[in-house]
């Protein structure tokens, strides 16, 4: 992390590219605490993902663990929505078999 203050930092992502990028970018700007939030990938040929953050007082970390943690609560629903709708399609099979 780089920046001029803590309200103002470039994260750079060693093997990470644009599908953390983009999420990270969509969990940053839904945040009001935050101004601006865009990443680049350098070069196709480089494992590199540069995340340039501005927040409106709240320091730059702080928001970005924020973002993270709001990443992996959604994941954590998603897994859990799978799981039961894979969960009802096998009794809904089971179900159907037995008849």
């Amino acid at each position: 992390m780089a920046g001029a203050d803590d309200t103002c930092a470039t994260f750079q992502f060693h093997e990470e590219g644009h599908t953390l990028g983009n999420v990270l970018r969509y969990m940053l700007i839904k945040n009001p605490d935050v101004d601006f939030a865009a990443y680049t990938c350098p070069h196709p040929s480089e494992d590199l993902m540069n995340l340039r953050l501005q927040t409106n007082g709240k320091p730059c970390a702080e928001a970005m663990d924020e973002a993270l943690g709001n990443i992996i609560d959604v994941c954590k629903h998603v897994r859990k929505t799978f799981r039961k709708a894979v969960a009802d399609i096998q009794k809904d099979t089971d179900t159907e078999m037995k008849q």
